[in-house]
């Protein structure tokens, strides 16, 4: 059975819940940090190969019983690929939004005996929202023609959960509540649409709300729209493959940004530090350009040329490798999973330390 790195910690989280163990126990139990323990669960980072061997070869969680919840992932991964192949992207724009259910409002009229998770169906239906065939809970703009998704929440549950802790939603004995003002920033229609689009966002985003979130929906939301065009994918390499160079070549006065992207959200709210957000984007870079050599997509030679050089893969090194050898060689990409050395290990926790 082919195991994904994502849906191996979506098992371990099960497998938790399933013997009533936290996050953090399962975590110390297979020897990780609590820091590690929860970039990891929280989709900050990904396993590197020497832990997914690492849980594979457990004793105290043997791969038998972990193998009980790692089918029905594996099954999803699977039929969304399929549907992902199958997809034309220049269909008319009204099939292109059958890809997405529109989010319906609660049947239940009367706000008594009414669910909280209802509530938060209203306000989506009210503004909208779609759900991705993944889960994702995303506004949708159509325009020339083209249907764009901006993806807001993972999946549904945690934008109940966001709401309710923004005050947005609430239960007091029988009845639930819902404080318009507050969900539209006191705006109306188109502005306050979005600054709920937004808002929300931006709360499942900030690292120190811990909302958990795959790294395909953290890179869709930090810069691009879902859907994007051949020609934006190219301009999306170039534009990581400069920043990743722009970073590399003036590491000590590079700060992480606090200006908001077009989802209302800047760098420095979403990642703990620079080194972080350095190691997102050559992770990123990496996987942007192996996903464009295989959907067929045709890469300018003048940018193919800079992001070999980057990477170090014209035959001479780049002159900051230093910077970015490390962290491409602890964690794993497209292809089989990496063998990482004492020494590389060594030189990537230099390089993330700042030592």
């Amino acid at each position: 059975m082919k195991i994904d790195c994502d849906n191996l910690v979506r098992a371990l989280k099960t497998l938790a819940m399933s013997e009533g163990l936290s996050q953090k126990e399962l975590g110390a139990s297979l020897g990780f940090s609590l820091n590690r323990t929860k970039n990891l669960f929280s989709g900050r980072s990904k396993l590197s190969g020497e832990e997914v061997l690492r849980i594979l070869t457990s004793r105290e969680h043997p791969l038998p019983k972990l193998k009980r919840y790692l089918p029905l992932y594996q099954l999803q991964q699977d039929l969304w690929g399929i549907e992902s192949e199958n997809r034309d992207m220049s269909e008319e724009s009204e099939l292109a939004v059958a890809d997405a259910q529109a989010i319906q409002g609660s049947l239940m009229t009367v706000n008594v005996n009414k669910p909280l998770a209802e509530m938060a169906r209203d306000v989506m239906h009210d503004k909208k929202w779609r759900v991705l065939p993944i889960g994702w809970i995303c506004s949708v703009t159509i325009a020339d023609g083209k249907c764009t998704y901006g993806p807001i929440a993972p999946d549904f549950a945690a934008a109940v959960s966001a709401m309710k802790k923004m005050g947005w939603i609430w239960k007091r004995g029988s009845g639930v509540f819902a404080d318009w003002n507050k969900i539209n920033g006191g705006a109306s229609e188109e502005e306050a649409d979005g600054y709920c689009e937004n808002t929300l966002r931006s709360f499942i985003l900030d690292p120190e709300n811990d909302v958990s979130m795959s790294d395909s929906f953290r890179r869709a939301v930090q810069k691009y729209w879902v859907g994007a065009a051949d020609t934006e994918e190219v301009d999306r390499l170039r534009n990581v493959v400069e920043n990743v160079r722009r970073m590399a070549e003036h590491w000590a006065d590079w700060e992480l940004s606090n200006d908001p992207n077009e989802y209302g959200v800047s760098p420095k709210q979403i990642y703990v530090n620079k080194f972080d957000y350095f190691e997102q984007e050559v992770l990123g870079m990496r996987q942007l350009h192996f996903d464009l050599l295989n959907d067929g997509t045709e890469i300018p030679s003048d940018l193919e040329t800079r992001y070999r050089e980057t990477f170090s893969e014209d035959g001479k090194p780049y002159k900051y490798s230093y910077r970015i050898d490390p962290i491409l060689k602890v964690n794993d990409g497209p292809g089989p999973l990496v063998d990482a050395s004492p020494e590389d290990w060594r030189r990537y926790y230099a390089i993330r330390d700042g030592r």
